[in-house]
């Protein structure tokens, strides 16, 4: 074939093309009949469930996103953020009531135990949770804090402590302070005389009454809106709460960063 024939040929379909489209766009645009009508509402059809489920995907996706990343607070320490992680968690320790010995007790499941009579394990777990729990801070870190904050003479650094860390301390504390009374034990742990530090008069109640107030300040920031069944044995009078899963930030990836920012400088000793 000639190639003039067939450039002819080319057009000759190209300017048929484009008259298609030009009709079709025109029959959109003004319908003059039923057939072009319901061309035209098939076309507005076909593209309201395209947006539509490209819409859907778009929200479960974000959704997904969403559930899944990393729920990080404005007050977070910057350097942590990268230590966040979450994981669904059941409480250990419940208490349950056994009706044939008629005794209740606390349920010994928890990988490990941090309360009971005094005990070098004991202590070891806890030294394990709190080891090294006023890390530095950089300059930046302790910038907002100044001037009230200033460097600990000891080592001419600022230190901080992590609230979670802050709270764990109050917890042991406690711990240390009710142990004397509930096993009637004496215990060579006394915040009260720690490393030869005399402390003020009065120290050991205002120390006491300030881990509990942080407790329940804690408790009540954090919000934690899990359910407590309350579960009835017959026999015994009371009704004992009993949670399921949590929703919890890892603690291993937090103790892991802690001990790197134990790294950057002097630690301070627990008081």
């Amino acid at each position: 074939m000639p190639i003039l024939e067939q450039m002819k040929m080319e057009k000759a379909s190209l300017l048929s093309e484009n008259h298609d489209r030009s009709r079709l766009w025109n029959a959109l645009r003004s319908p003059k009949s039923e057939e072009q009508r319901q061309t035209r509402q098939l076309c507005f059809l076909a593209a309201n469930v395209t947006f539509l489920v490209i819409s859907i995907l778009v929200n479960i996706t974000t959704w997904s996103r969403s559930v899944h990343s990393k729920c990080i607070t404005p007050t977070d320490t910057t350097d942590a953020h990268k230590a966040i992680e979450y994981e669904s968690r059941t409480f250990t320790g419940a208490l349950v009531y056994d009706p044939e010995k008629k005794v209740a007790f606390r349920k010994p499941d928890g990988e490990r135990e941090y309360f009971g009579p005094p005990s070098k394990e004991i202590d070891d777990a806890w030294h394990e949770l709190l080891h090294g729990e006023f890390p530095v801070m950089t300059d930046e870190e302790a910038a907002p804090f100044r001037p009230d904050l200033t460097t600990i003479p000891s080592t001419g650094r600022y230190h901080f402590e992590p609230d979670m860390f802050h709270t764990l301390h109050c917890v042991n504390a406690l711990r240390l302070e009710v142990s004397k009374s509930l096993y009637n034990v004496s215990t060579s742990h006394h915040h009260g005389d720690v490393k030869g530090i005399s402390f003020p008069d009065g120290w050991d109640v205002v120390h006491m009454e300030h881990c509990m107030d942080r407790i329940r300040q804690s408790i009540m920031c954090h919000g934690d809106l899990t359910p407590s069944p309350l579960y009835f044995w017959p026999g015994f009078k009371i009704a004992l709460g009993r949670t399921g899963a949590h929703t919890c930030r890892k603690w291993q990836p937090i103790r892991e960063w802690m001990d790197r920012r134990g790294e950057q400088g002097p630690l301070l000793s627990p008081v």
